[in-house]
């Protein structure tokens, strides 16, 4: 799981981490820093949520489909739903897992002495960590609320660093409380609200992620702390460093090739900072903007028409939809559509749009789906109205579950959620048109919401256990 880490600036240059004396990293706060900037070195890579992560998070889904007209390999296993455990196209358990190992090394630090800084880098790293093990159960682990497999969470490494360790999986429920223990930790430990930009995690960015994380978890009470971290991050709104974009700016937000209107904004609590260094950025062959913008390299990434075609054309989220220059599907297929959420080229230069990973306004969807689970539609329903009529929707008549998920859908198409939604609410999805592969429909249990352990982890580590089915 530990492959590789860099805790340089330049964040895909990296080096074996039998080469990194990562035992002996840290002597003081500037090293402390440079270990912290290593967590983010790590998940910024393509496998991770430079790419791949938020790319599996739509083609996983009844969202996205791959062109028939494009025969390059990458994403078709993902894109057809043909995977196995010996062959995919899965690598981010390694660098969330090498991220978690550097944030390790920051948290478990006893030799610099206590200041505001070392609090605040310790609350940092355990943000980080609870980060990485969220996205890593959600991945490799049934939905918590599902209960199947509940014995088959992830391995919890929370030590020093131990090449030679074989760890087990853990049950999803310890996983769980460990990443509640570390966004809670995280924000009780940081007492700087304001991130140097937001390519650095903050306190709200673990209170936004812990909304989501209960919402997931689903156990007695969980849903009363998902609204309570909901409203927390919905109140510190209205200030420069974090609030909500409007319908005037929000084509903007996305679009706009001057990275001083679409970066760095208030509307975003995380992204990943990309620039035109060829090491800090996915370049020409795997940048998110390469598969799904009209005029990237290997485009191919399409949105179902039907999808399009749900959203009124006064919704200020249509326009983010692109369909002249869509290639023809054949036979009694629709054409798809390109989204403009992923830009080619920025002020910056070429594929150096910052990736947008957690957004002020999932507070608002978490909030509704929240309130639906318990039982209070009436007041769901003035949050889902409110939420939708801002951006030119229609309203709705009530607040169902599926009509929560339908908004937050077209909220976050090609940000990688749906996926997600679909397993936290334990639902399946099928794809009646642009299905190109032998898999058109996904049931709830399917192991394909569970993506399997890397054969080579299943090679070296006699205590791990493979997903059954895989």
């Amino acid at each position: 799981m530990f492959l590789v880490v860099s805790c340089s600036e330049e964040r895909l240059n990296e080096k074996p981490l039998d080469q990194f004396p990562i035992e002996n990293a840290i002597s003081d706060e500037q090293d402390m820093r440079q270990v912290l900037n290593g967590v983010y070195d790590q998940y910024s890579g393509v496998s991770g949520f430079g790419a791949n992560i938020l790319a599996y998070g739509d083609l996983i889904s009844d969202n996205v489909f791959i062109s028939s007209t494009n025969n390059d390999a990458a994403y078709r296993n993902v894109g057809f739903l043909n995977w196995s455990a010996d062959s995919g196209d899965f690598n981010m358990l390694a660098v969330l897992y090498n991220g978690i190992t550097l944030a390790n090394t920051v948290i478990n630090n006893t030799s610099v002495a206590d200041s505001d800084n070392v609090h605040n880098y310790k609350g940092e790293a355990m943000i980080a960590r609870g980060l990485g093990y969220y996205y890593a159960v959600s991945f490799y682990s049934a939905n918590p609320t599902s209960n199947l497999n509940p014995e088959l969470g992830v391995p919890l490494n929370l030590g020093a660093y131990n090449p030679d360790a074989k760890l087990p999986r853990v049950s999803i429920s310890e996983v769980y409380d460990q990443i509640i223990k570390d966004l809670t930790t995280g924000i009780s430990l940081m007492t700087n609200e304001v991130p140097k930009d937001k390519g650095y995690l903050s306190p709200t960015a673990a209170r936004l992620l812990l909304s989501r994380v209960y919402l997931t978890r689903g156990k007695a009470g969980d849903y009363e702390k998902s609204l309570q971290y909901s409203n927390e991050v919905i109140n510190s709104a209205g200030t420069s460093t974090f609030d909500f974009v409007d319908k005037g700016n929000y084509v903007d937000y996305f679009t706009n090739p001057d990275v001083g209107i679409s970066e760095n904004q208030p509307e975003t609590v995380w992204e990943i900072n990309m620039n035109a260094m060829p090491s800090e950025n996915p370049g020409v062959n795997e940048a998110l903007a390469v598969f799904y913008a009209s005029n990237g390299g290997k485009r191919r990434f399409l949105f179902r028409d039907s999808f399009y075609k749900s959203f009124a054309a006064t919704d200020i989220r249509s326009k983010l939809f692109q369909t002249s220059g869509a290639p023809s599907e054949g036979g009694t297929n629709p054409k798809g559509v390109w989204t403009k959420k992923y830009i080619v080229k920025t002020s910056k230069g070429n594929f150096t749009q910052n990736i947008k990973v957690l957004r002020m306004s999932e507070a608002y969807l978490n909030k509704m789906e929240a309130l639906v689970k318990l039982g209070r539609n009436t007041e769901a329903l003035v949050v889902l109205n409110s939420f939708a009529t801002s951006r030119g929707a229609a309203a709705y008549s009530t607040a169902s579950l599926e009509n929560v998920l339908t908004e937050r859908r077209k909220e976050f198409f090609g940000e990688g959620q749906r996926y997600f939604d679909l397993k936290r609410n334990n639902l399946g999805f099928s794809n009646a048109t642009n299905c190109y592969g032998t898999v058109c429909s996904v049931e709830p249990d399917s192991k394909l919401f569970v993506i399997p352990m890397p054969l080579r982890e299943m090679n070296v580590n006699p205590n791990m256990k493979q997903y059954p089915g895989y």
